[in-house]
């Protein structure tokens, strides 16, 4: 009995993984399709401004 619960539960993870890799599959051919739009926010990453200038007049 033991050996079979093993073997559902391996079933399962197999059936899984497949899932996951349809899923990857489509939403890899989803970004060549749309290559022309950037899978990154506009914007990011954000520029900072460095330390020293940023916090120049504080006192520490």
């Amino acid at each position: 009995m033991h050996a079979l619960t093993l073997t559902n539960e391996l079933t399962e993870i197999r059936a899984q993984i497949a899932r996951l890799q349809k899923r990857e599959a489509a939403l890899q051919a989803n970004l060549r399709e749309n290559s022309a739009q950037s899978g990154i926010r506009p914007g990011w990453p954000i520029q900072r401004m460095a330390h020293t200038k940023a916090h120049a007049g504080l006192r520490t």
